[in-house]
């Protein structure tokens, strides 16, 4: 009796494990058999921090029937006309200003205009309409509540920030992430080289630390670590959302600003999908309460109807071209370095 339970249970045990092997072996050939199947899907190639796409997927497919494929490639894959060998044919880049002129330049991309691309300023977009940004994020000073209270007179424009020693200041090491370097060359370009330097020498005397994140200065600001933070509005409102005491300041003489924008692909399998999906990313309401629900708080190029600060100012950007080479960055972000960052007064 007990020879046949032990029988009847090994029965049991295999006959379960052969149904689990097969239900895997099911459900992995489904797997396999969609993702041949290309008919349902949109190719997104981008360097953007992966969770905006994610997010938006379901959503889009919701509304389309077409699924993203996003395809994740460091900021020199994507710029470089070999990715990865197994990634599937990319139909549209997804990332920053300056990747997005590499791909043109090395005629990756083909052109695309419609009605929601030609509501975007042409600050944002491309000339010749081969890209169209996104989203923004404009460069803003995050002010601790308190020294703003005991300011309230405080002109918050960039040569009094930059250049009254009486101000702890805080901001990302420009060789610390693309979007601080950016800044450097957004900086460079609207004040000129010489005068960006002598700006950054006077501010060198007086910043508490050059923070190794993007998050660092709102959030020491926040702490009362510093007085100001010269931050991307993201990183500021996300603080302010931990319920820290920071104030976010537009500057009055306008801001200098990081864009996120897409292009098709021009050996796009399905280029109307991809034309299909930067439509529908330029439609923000559509999508706006669901980022800002999961921490993104950009700017949106045709949404850029804003309230101003709490001290009435309205966010006006720089006019800028942005087309910045890499030899000339480098040779930028040297002369900061020697002379600057590592020539003046230790500030770490």
């Amino acid at each position: 009796m007990k020879r046949m339970a032990s029988v009847v249970l090994f029965l049991i045990l295999a006959a379960s494990a052969f149904l689990g092997i097969l239900h895997f072996a099911h459900k992995q050939a489904a797997i396999k058999a969609e993702r041949q199947n290309p008919s349902d899907y949109l190719t997104v190639y981008t360097d953007i921090p992966p969770g905006i796409l994610e997010l938006l997927n379901p959503v889009f497919f919701e509304e389309s029937g077409i699924k993203l494929n996003v395809v994740y490639l460091s900021t020199d894959q994507l710029a470089s006309e070999t990715s990865k060998p197994d990634a599937a044919p990319c139909d549209i880049f997804i990332s920053s200003q300056d990747s997005l002129n590499k791909l043109k330049e090395n005629n990756r991309l083909q052109i695309f205009a419609s009605a929601r691309t030609d509501t975007a300023l042409n600050l944002f977009k491309d000339e010749e309409c081969y890209w169209t940004g996104i989203w923004v994020d404009p460069v803003i000073f995050a002010v601790n509540k308190d020294y703003s209270l005991k300011h309230p007179a405080f002109q918050f424009n960039w040569p009094e920030v930059l250049t009254r020693k009486s101000v702890r200041l805080s901001v990302t090491d420009f060789i610390a992430a693309s979007m601080a370097e950016d800044l450097l060359m957004c900086m460079t370009e609207h004040f000129g080289i010489e005068e960006t330097m002598w700006y950054l020498t006077e501010a060198q005397k007086h910043i508490v630390q050059y923070g190794k994140y993007l998050s660092t200065p709102s959030r020491m600001a926040a702490m009362g670590k510093c007085d100001i933070g010269i931050s991307g509005f993201n990183e500021a409102v996300r603080t302010q959302k931990e319920n820290m005491p920071l104030e976010i300041v537009f500057p009055e003489d306008g801001s200098p600003w990081y864009l996120y924008g897409a292009g098709i692909s021009k050996d796009a399998q399905y280029p109307e999908r991809g034309q299909l999906f930067l439509n529908w990313l330029l439609d923000s309401p559509q999508y706006k309460n669901l980022m800002e629900k999961n921490n993104f708080y950009y700017i949106y190029v045709n949404d850029l109807a804003m309230n101003g600060d709490n001290r009435g100012k309205t966010l006006n950007f720089w006019n800028l071209q942005k087309k910045y080479y890499d030899e000339g960055k480098k040779d930028l972000l040297n002369q900061w370095g020697e002379k600057i960052r590592f020539g003046g007064k230790e500030s770490d």
